[in-house]
């Protein structure tokens, strides 16, 4: 029975990442990408866990998981964080906040 909520949870977990993929594929802002990958993936990396933990049912993996939970919820924001500021402090379209780069930043995807 188990192995059957596991199968649901890692299908599910599958699908959120896919959903991410799209995501970063359509939006058009840097930050709206940026977003999309430090949420979504989150959630699709926890639910990932959430399924071979109970596969496994083992302590040592259970420490593992959340230590690697632990290390991504913690390092995702931060290096969103440095990305943003990068990509601002070198003037990529879409990151100052202005009318005039949203404009840019729509021409230059052709939609």
């Amino acid at each position: 029975m188990t192995e059957y909520i596991a199968a649901i949870i890692l299908l599910v977990s599958a699908l959120t990442v896919l959903v991410a993929s799209i995501g970063i594929w359509r939006f058009k802002n840097l930050y709206a990408r940026m977003h999309v990958v430090t949420k979504v993936s989150s959630l699709g990396l926890l639910l990932l866990l959430v399924g071979v933990n109970l596969v496994f049912l083992d302590w040592f993996v259970l420490f593992e998981s959340a230590v690697v939970f632990g290390v991504l919820v913690f390092l995702s924001p931060v290096a969103a964080h440095v990305i943003a500021r990068a990509a601002r402090s070198i003037g990529t379209p879409g990151t100052t906040g202005k009318a005039e780069d949203e404009e840019e930043s729509e021409e230059g995807h052709g939609a």
